[in-house]
Formats: structure tokens, C-alpha cells, sequence
């Protein structure tokens, strides 16, 4: 094979490489831009709620804004948990191809059966730290002077203590040794019923606190 034709030939391989980054670079934005506008219509949501509360002083306003609050909170730490979760599993250098628009609020998928452990475990490290570094966020962000202010940072906390009482266990499953598959199986077959009500159960202990 001469050289000319090598060059023609791997010249269609690069295009198709860099249609591929293209194609996927703008449907992360998408993705990114979906996500964000997302957060910034709830928030500004509660934030109406929140100040129809103060200016009014009401009961039904003061009890929207606390509903609005815990229904913001965990919205929030949901959506920065998928988008950890991605930047995690990246971070370790794993394949985690975008999935279309429609699977929110999934956003990337990974092969558990071909994945490397440790990228498993990025995944996994990356949703957990995410969500407490939201409800971080919204600690030190917050003033807290409202009952809405802290229904908002509850209802993150208790969508911490949700998503980590499940993933926790998997992860320390996954130190141990096992493959992706193994670590998983640890979830309770009812998690959603049974660490949502330690999820709402940690929110209700924290508002009462705040």
C-alpha cells in the first residue's frame, strides 16, 4: 500500500472521530442546558413562594413555600447526583455514552458487565460526593430566615441520606472486591419505599432542627 492511499484512507477515520466528539459535545450541552434550566425554573418557583410567604405572612403562603422547599431540595440533589455521577465515572476514564434527551433524568449509560472497577466505583464515588456538596452548598448559601429557606436545604439532606443509604452499602460491596454486578445486588429489592422513608424521615428531623 502506497503512502497516499494510507492517508486517504485513515482521513475518513478522523472525520468520523471528530463527528463523533461534535455529536456528542452537543448533546452534553443539551443535556447541560435541559438540566440548568430545569434548576433555575424550580428555583425561581420556590423563590416566588418563598417571598409571597414573607410579604404576606399567610398560612397557605408559608405552607406552599415549605411544600416548594422539600419538593426544590430534593429535585436539586437529584439532577447534581445524575450529573456527579457522570463526571465521576469520566473522571476515571470510563466510557459513559450520552444518552438521548428522553431518559431523563438518566443521562449517560455504562456497561456494567465491561467496566473496570474502578471506573464503577468513580460512578458511584462521584452522585455520592455531589449531592452532600449541594447540600454544603445550600448550607453556606442559605440565610435560613424562612421556613421555605429551610425546607429547601431538608429536603436536600434528606435526598443525601435517600441516595446514600442506597449507595453507600454498594460502594463499601465494591472496596470488598466484588465486580459492578455483585456490588448492586446489595440493594434492598424495596429501596425505594425503605430508604425513602430514612430520606424523609432525615428531612423532617431536619427542619425541625433548622
Amino acid at each position: 500500500m502506497s503512502e497516499s492511499e494510507t492517508s486517504t484512507e485513515s482521513e475518513p477515520r478522523g472525520d468520523d472521530s471528530g463527528s463523533e466528539a461534535e455529536a456528542e459535545g452537543a448533546s452534553l450541552a443539551m443535556g447541560g442546558l435541559r438540566d440548568v434550566s430545569i434548576a433555575a425554573g424550580l428555583l425561581s418557583l420556590f423563590a416566588a413562594a418563598d417571598s409571597w410567604a414573607v410579604i404576606t405572612e399567610g398560612t397557605l403562603a408559608r405552607g406552599l413555600s415549605v411544600v416548594d422547599g422539600l419538593l426544590v431540595g430534593v429535585a436539586l440533589g437529584a439532577l447534581v447526583h445524575e450529573w456527579a455521577h457522570f463526571g465521576g465515572a469520566r473522571l476515571a476514564g470510563s466510557k459513559t455514552p450520552l444518552l438521548p434527551l428522553g431518559s431523563f433524568p438518566q443521562i449517560f449509560n455504562l456497561d456494567l458487565v465491561k467496566c473496570e472497577g474502578s471506573h464503577f466505583m468513580g460512578m458511584s464515588l462521584g452522585g455520592n460526593i455531589g449531592h452532600w456538596l449541594l447540600f454544603i452548598a445550600l448550607l453556606l448559601g442559605l440565610p435560613l430566615a424562612t421556613l421555605g429557606q429551610a425546607a429547601l436545604l431538608s429536603g436536600a439532606f434528606g435526598f443525601c441520606v435517600f441516595a446514600s443509604s442506597i449507595e453507600f452499602p454498594v460502594i463499601l460491596k465494591a472496596r470488598g472486591g466484588a465486580n459492578p454486578l455483585e456490588a448492586l445486588s446489595v440493594i434492598h429489592p424495596n429501596f425505594v419505599r425503605r430508604n425513602g422513608a430514612w430520606g424523609l424521615g432525615a428531612a423532617a428531623v431536619a427542619f425541625l432542627i433548622i
